[in-house]
């Protein structure tokens, strides 16, 4: 199969990435990053699902980050960040409304998308990732092996081998909760043990894993 080129394929200039590691302030405007996080797992659960609600999410998403970018230091490379990426998105979007690109050409595409996202995350992580940053980063996984299981088997299982420890150290600190919040251990450890489970042939049930991710960081929230 052929994959259509990616206009984000080499559309971010080395002089934003650089602006972004000059002035990224990791302590500045908490829920940026979480945001960054979530808009590329709701955009490979849409192209792996083909389920527009995931659209709905990442539109929200994105109004919620560009609201929190006002007290930023890097605000406008930021937002010329996100304005590449829903550029991209956009034509994606417009190129499948036209029959031009396929479910696996969008997962392709969704995959290429996000890797700018994925650029300035890694060259800007949080000091000290919170149980919830952990779930986020599971649900990407998540929903990133989903698509490249059907489009790129070897990168599949190279992430694959990062889900074990991401795992084990979820568990350890719902663990830990349990004489500090033992209703909120009771609560995750039950929905977390769920999602275990919530798999077929092999597979995570993006369903299932994506709505018990939610609920549990909505406890976090909340607590």
């Amino acid at each position: 199969m052929r994959i259509l080129p990616s206009p984000l394929r080499h559309c971010l200039p080395l002089a934003l990435f650089a602006l972004l590691g000059s002035q990224a302030q990791a302590a500045e405007a908490p829920g940026v990053e979480a945001d960054l996080v979530d808009a590329n797992r709701y955009l490979l659960l849409y192209s792996a699902t083909a389920d527009e609600r995931f659209l709905d999410r990442l539109d929200a998403t994105g109004k919620h980050l560009q609201a929190a970018l006002g007290q930023r230091q890097d605000a406008a490379a930021l937002h010329a960040l996100w304005a590449s990426y829903e550029q991209g998105r956009q034509q994606m979007l417009a190129e499948h409304a036209a029959r031009k690109l396929d479910q696996n050409g969008e997962m392709a595409r969704s995959l290429k998308l996000a890797e700018p996202l994925d650029a300035y995350l890694q060259a800007h992580p949080l000091a000290t990732p919170s149980l919830a940053d952990d779930l986020r980063s599971r649900a990407l996984l998540t929903a990133r092996l989903a698509n490249l299981q059907k489009v790129d088997g070897p990168r599949a299982e190279a992430e694959a081998a990062n889900v074990k420890a991401l795992d084990e150290r979820i568990q350890q600190r719902i663990d830990a909760l349990a004489k500090s919040d033992p209703a909120l251990h009771d609560e995750l450890d039950k929905r977390w043990r769920y999602l275990q489970v919530s798999q077929r042939n092999g597979q995570q049930l993006l369903y299932p894993f994506n709505a018990q991710i939610e609920a549990m960081l909505g406890k976090l929230a909340g607590a």
